[in-house]
């Protein structure tokens, strides 16, 4: 009769935290492979989405419903809330 194999789940660490275990803990790099997943940390992304912009892209809206009246812009623009909520 064979073994039932163990599937056994690694806790993830960053690099950071790889570096903490080696200095405070004396851990080696062989020892944190085994033990853990060293995942990479996600690098932060430089779009800035200025006041101006927004202001550019909220005249383009209106600009579009320009047509309607001011009560019929209201109840589109909130349907347009609710539908980006999806």
């Amino acid at each position: 009769m064979d073994k039932p194999t163990k599937i056994v789940s690694k806790d993830k660490v960053t690099q950071k935290e790889v570096d903490l275990l080696i200095e405070k803990h004396g851990f080696d790099m062989e020892l944190i492979k085994k033990q853990f997943d060293v995942i990479k940390e996600p690098t932060q992304r430089n779009y800035e989405f200025k006041v101006e912009h927004e202001r550019q892209y909220a005249i383009k809206v209106l600009n579009v419903i320009s047509n309607l009246t001011q009560l019929q812009r209201h109840r589109v623009l909130q349907r347009a809330i609710k539908l980006n909520k999806v």
